[in-house]
């Protein structure tokens, strides 16, 4: 039984999340209740999952860092909310102008809607995956990355775990192209529906396989291995939501060994495990560093 739920319960989910909201998008259902609908229903089930059919039993265990968790949960609603009226608007403002230049439109309009949330997760990708990749390339942008990587476990909830300059960095490339190119107000809807399941599940200490889709979502033991505490591990498998681009650019990365049971930041033990702390941490990185160098002396002495 629990063999036949670990290959069908990712597949399932998704599948049933899409078309429930494609459903709910064509009675003309508001964009918040569908997307409600999907954090509910996502939620509820990883909740459930992690209890009956744990990856790891010891993830299930608080570390002092619930309350933190807790508190970007609603921060990234919060961001998200803010951000996506003005790229929308200053999309369609420039996605205008250069459409009248080509004298032609550039999203298609006519294909179903299915289709074209397949391109749209295409194009989100290709922006986002360059983002995240940047993000652990540039030194200052990895400070605001590292508290999304600071996490002592994988769970459901450090899903949101992000600092809110990330977000704007990395929600702005993602949804910036998709407003120039006029994708419309559904399709933005269902990309949203996508980040809801697929992002919860990413982090989900659940037991589940992938199979053939391993080469097409970044959830499981791929996102495990990118949360490695070794950098050199932890440099890949930059996917969103999907894997395919990180195939095309060599950041693919799926040994057969099992991902390492510990998670965080190799040499940076310091790091704040509250919120607000963690907020401020990019400004006060030479500190959390320094106060990392000597609590590994300490250990080792």
């Amino acid at each position: 039984m629990r063999r036949a739920a670990s290959w069908t319960v990712f597949p399932l989910l998704i599948a049933i999340e899409i078309g429930g909201a494609l459903a709910l998008l064509a009675r003309g259902v508001p964009a918040t209740i569908v997307v409600g609908a999907a954090f509910a229903v996502t939620i509820a089930v990883v909740v459930v999952l992690e209890r009956l059919m744990p990856y790891r039993e010891s993830w299930n265990h608080r570390r002092g860092d619930l309350a933190a968790d807790a508190a970007y949960l609603p921060t990234t609603v919060a961001v998200n909310a803010t951000l996506e009226p003005g790229i929308k608007a200053l999309g369609a403002v420039w996605g205008a102008a250069l459409a009248g230049l080509i004298g032609a439109g550039l999203w298609p309009v006519g294909w179903s809607l299915a289709a074209q949330l397949a391109m749209a997760c295409v194009i989100a990708e290709f922006f986002d995956y360059f983002a995240h990749r940047v993000m652990h390339e540039h030194a200052w942008l990895w400070r605001l990355h590292a508290t999304h990587h600071s996490a002592p476990r994988l769970y459901w909830l450090n899903a949101t775990r992000s600092h809110p300059g990330e977000m704007l960095f990395r929600g702005t490339i993602g949804m910036l192209p998709l407003a120039l190119l006029g994708a419309g107000q559904d399709v933005f809807v269902l990309l949203g529906v996508v980040n809801v399941a697929v992002g919860f599940f990413q982090h989900a200490n659940v037991d589940f396989a992938l199979g053939p889709l391993s080469w097409v979502f970044s959830v499981g033991d791929l996102h495990r291995w990118h949360h490695s505490r070794l950098r050199r591990e932890a440099d890949c498998n930059y996917g969103n939501n999907f894997i395919f681009w990180d195939a095309v650019f060599g950041t693919r990365h799926l040994p057969p060994e099992c991902p390492p049971a510990e998670v965080g930041i190799a040499g940076l033990d310091a790091f704040p495990p509250g919120y607000w702390q963690q907020l401020v941490s990019p400004l006060r990185w030479q500190h959390i560093e320094a106060a990392s160098e000597r609590a590994t002396t300490t250990n080792t002495a």
